[in-house]
């Protein structure tokens, strides 16, 4: 169950003009309630922050147990690393697995309590996104971890959102993961120094949301 997303008391209009002071205030204060969700680490970041591997879009192609709509990612008409980098700032959190925990790529996850854990970015990536636009960021965009049909679809007999003239069955919650964006997460929490996973295999379930 995604968590209470809170709205702001009043609802703002998008501004003609941002102001830098209340900008850096709101990236502060959707940091702080990625931690109250959950995230184990939590940074504001800039776009020159996202660092963009072109391997894992291709390991995430060759990838095809669970196929899906985000998984692999194609954007044929849109250069989604140029939009991002068209963004000034977001936020950068990851959320703790266990000590044992396997790196499912985009295949199913077969522990309810590793699905839960990934579940759980997927969770604090929309609720970000979805108070960012009630505070007037019309145009945030988050990116979880993993295959999202993995983690919540994995007993459909496909992907429906893949279907012409089908909607997903899991609307608010599938989105696109940053690896099958192209993101590298591994190398962006070790720019921000956070403490990575010492098991060699082990996954890093981050996730990002653009604000503005």
């Amino acid at each position: 169950m995604l968590p209470e997303i809170q709205q702001p008391k009043k609802v703002r209009r998008i501004p003609a003009q941002r102001d830098p002071k209340e900008v850096k205030k709101d990236l502060q204060a959707l940091r702080k309630r990625a931690i109250e969700l959950g995230a184990s680490d939590a940074a504001v970041i800039n776009a020159s922050d996202v660092v963009f591997r072109k391997a894992l879009r291709k390991q995430v192609a060759a990838d095809m147990r669970l196929p899906s709509i985000h998984w692999p990612l194609e954007y044929p008409k849109d250069d989604l690393e140029a939009a991002i980098k068209a963004y000034q700032n977001g936020v950068f959190f990851r959320v703790k697995g266990d000590a044992k925990m396997p790196d499912y790529g985009g295949g199913q996850v077969s522990d309810l309590t590793h699905r839960e854990t990934m579940q759980r970015v997927y969770e604090i990536a929309t609720v970000l996104e979805s108070e960012s636009f009630y505070m007037g960021y019309h145009l945030a965009v988050g990116f979880a971890t993993g295959n999202c049909r993995a983690i919540f679809c994995a007993k459909e007999s496909r992907c429906w959102a893949a279907v012409k003239g089908r909607k997903c069955v899991q609307p608010y919650k599938g989105r696109p993961s940053m690896e099958a964006a192209g993101m590298d997460s591994v190398a962006m929490a070790r720019a921000k120094k956070w403490r990575l996973p010492k098991r060699e295999g082990a996954p890093l379930l981050a996730g990002l949301v653009m604000v503005v």
